[in-house]
């Protein structure tokens, strides 16, 4: 019997979820049983944020026996030379942020009336903390070996809308953990994970899948909720709430503009059909 010419790809969906749940488990026990394991948590979520990339890592190297495909992977890091355009759009969740905290101030002016300005340093700390961990740790993973792959078989919009729905499910153990995810609806945050995507995909498709302002997009979107709840005080469900908002604009703009193709235009979507990755 022939494999399925998918598999690399649904093994690689089966083991960053698989992983992470693996990773969050003590987590989720300690925070169900109200028994401390002796286990570090922390550290395990940090490592659990990078599951994506382990997962394609394992994939690229066991699965289809490339493993000069990890260090191609890791070159589109290195993709620097862009339009300044490209980069802005890649700091435009910050933006849509605080977009987000204008349109909360219209619906309860009070809730956000006394800002809480936290240090340069802490600022400092969350950026990088934001870069090292979800951001690097999950995008040669989703945007770097995923996306490529959906979109050899599907189009632009459907392969997004794939790789959103998985995206959300990678983050379901964190709404067992007791880090106060629980309060939000999970099924909204997985709709943000859609419409940000989709966004993604549109910057993937029109930078050759650059990774590094994929990553950079990626920090500035938890950098700017984080920000949302460090100084204005804005509860996690709220933040989820407006941020769907302002995205799911963000994302039907591109989709009008670009269209759900290729989001490109008339442009094909740079990939090689062969190898099913990036082009370079």
């Amino acid at each position: 019997m022939k494999s399925s010419p998918d598999k690399p790809l649904i093994v690689f969906f089966l083991l960053s979820i698989g992983l992470i749940f693996l990773l969050t488990l003590p987590g989720i026990i300690a925070n169900y049983s109200g028994r401390e394991l002796g286990i570090p948590v922390l550290p395990l979520m940090i490592i659990g944020s990078w599951t994506p990339n382990f997962a394609a890592f394992l994939v690229i190297a066991l699965v289809l026996k490339r493993p000069w495909g990890i260090r191609e992977l890791f070159s589109r890091w290195l993709m620097w030379k862009e339009s300044p355009w490209w980069y802005l759009l890649a700091f435009s969740p910050i933006g849509a942020a605080l977009l987000g905290v204008w349109l909360f101030s219209i619906m309860d002016p009070q809730a956000v009336s006394d800002p809480q300005y936290p240090g340069i340093g802490m600022l400092q700390g969350f950026l990088i903390l934001t870069l090292i961990t979800g951001a690097m740790g999950e995008e040669l993973g989703w945007r770097g070996f995923a996306l490529p792959w959906l979109q050899s078989r599907f189009n632009a919009f459907r392969a997004s809308v794939i790789l959103g729905a998985v995206w959300g499910l990678w983050h379901l153990p964190l709404w067992f953990t007791g880090m106060g995810w629980e309060e939000a609806n999970f099924w909204l945050f997985a709709w943000v994970g859609i419409v940000v995507t989709i966004i993604l995909t549109w910057l993937c498709n029109n930078t050759r899948g650059n990774m590094l302002l994929v990553t950079l997009f990626h920090m500035s979107f938890n950098f700017g909720m984080g920000l949302m709840g460090q100084i204005w005080n804005i509860s996690m469900p709220r933040i989820i709430e407006w941020m769907a908002v302002v995205l799911t604009i963000y994302a039907a703009v591109v989709l009008i503009a670009k269209g759900p193709a290729t989001l490109r235009g008339k442009l094909p979507v740079p990939l090689d059909p062969e190898s099913k990755t990036w082009l370079k």
